[in-house]
């Protein structure tokens, strides 16, 4: 490609994209010290978020149990891992929130929503569906399920569904949404891996 570019004569900037593409982040802390339990969620959801290498930095005999869950969580590698392989971005930032969305195959979409604030207690964020890259993900009605901090199911959604999560500082609360349809059990399958 390089060489029928440069045989144009004209100067040109050419970008691709494909998956498996290592992005240049750093190692996982999860499990080391430093982090609180909140921002070992943020920097685990994050990681799913932008297909980053989960490349670890802890030490493996000395890693407590709710870190090395979260290490071990299916979900977020299933997100991590997806065949689809598009590094996902921030598409909104309103006061101390970031969202952050990423498309999955199948036709569904991981979104962030991180609190950047580090005092306080858990702030509420609200979205509605049709908000989240614009109903893309969303059709007519969706199924939406919460990974972080814990795992739930938040059902069937319309469109017009109003979102409400309680954030806390320095906290991530990572979901999907995926079209529901005769097939959404086999979303939720892909997404696990099984």
């Amino acid at each position: 490609m390089s060489l029928a570019l440069n045989r144009t004569g004209r100067d040109i900037v050419y970008s691709c994209e494909w998956p498996f593409y290592l992005w240049p982040f750093k190692k996982l802390v999860i499990g080391n010290f430093g982090l609180s339990k909140n921002q070992q969620i943020t920097q685990m959801a994050l990681w799913a978020i932008m297909a980053a290498p989960l490349l670890m930095s802890n030490d493996l005999r000395n890693i407590d149990p709710d870190s090395k869950a979260l290490l071990q969580n299916r979900y977020i590698i299933a997100i991590n891992q997806d065949p689809l392989g598009i590094q996902g971005q921030r598409v909104n930032k309103l006061r101390d929130f970031e969202l952050w969305s990423r498309p999955l195959a199948g036709g569904g979409y991981a979104y962030a929503v991180v609190n950047r604030a580090e005092i306080g207690g858990p702030q509420k964020f609200s979205i509605v569906v049709f908000g989240l890259d614009d109903g893309k993900a969303c059709r007519q009605e969706c199924l939406i399920t919460q990974i972080l901090p814990v795992f739930q199911f938040q059902g069937i959604n319309l469109l017009t569904s109003v979102l409400d999560f309680w954030v806390n500082p320095t906290g991530t609360v990572l979901f999907t949404v995926f079209p529901h349809s005769t097939d959404s059990s086999l979303k939720m399958e892909t997404l696990e891996g099984a």
